[in-house]
């Protein structure tokens, strides 16, 4: 019964480092057409250093762009929540897989459950950073003795999932 898999793929806000290597690399771009056509209008003979400059941006502005446009995939099976990065909806990345029977809790940003914070905890940030979303934040013990402070945005069947899986662990409500 438990034992199902549950599956959230969530998109990540752009931040603004992202911004400012995406318009870096635009800004890269426009030099390096500019620089092509000087190239070709006073030496043509360096016509092949043209294509070079060509190839060069195209690949370099593809890897801006690929490594800009993230998302996470949540997936919950035989209580360990693996998170994966998918970039530019084509390469996957596992980051993490933990634990969540050695979890002490799971509640909403701001619950009181959460406590005020501990400043051994690692902290990892797989949410979508838009505020507008509920974010979760799961306290996990590692095989390390080490505290993880992981931060998501679930949807609603992954969440229902958890809490079927250990009810006296997750709050739904900041409230709760």
């Amino acid at each position: 019964m438990l034992d199902a898999i549950v599956e959230c793929l969530v998109k990540r806000k752009l931040t603004v480092k992202a911004y400012a290597a995406r318009c870096a690399i635009i800004c890269a771009d426009v030099l390096a057409f500019i620089a092509m056509l000087a190239i070709l209008l006073f030496v043509p003979a360096f016509m092949a250093l043209d294509l070079v400059i060509v190839v060069l941006a195209a690949v370099f502005t593809y890897l801006v762009f690929r490594n800009t446009d993230v998302e996470y995939e949540y997936s919950f099976f035989d209580g360990e929540l693996a998170i994966d990065k998918v970039m530019h909806k084509m390469t996957r990345k596992k980051l993490r897989r933990f634990n969540l029977t050695k979890m002490d809790c799971m509640a909403p940003v701001g619950s009181r459950h959460l406590g005020g914070g501990v400043n051994n905890h690692v902290k990892f940030d797989f949410s979508t950073q838009y505020e507008d979303d509920k974010h979760f934040i799961a306290i996990v013990h590692g095989d390390d003795n080490v505290v993880a402070e992981v931060m998501f945005t679930p949807n609603e069947e992954l969440l229902e999932k958890i809490k079927q899986a250990y009810p006296r662990k997750v709050y739904l409500d900041i409230n709760d």
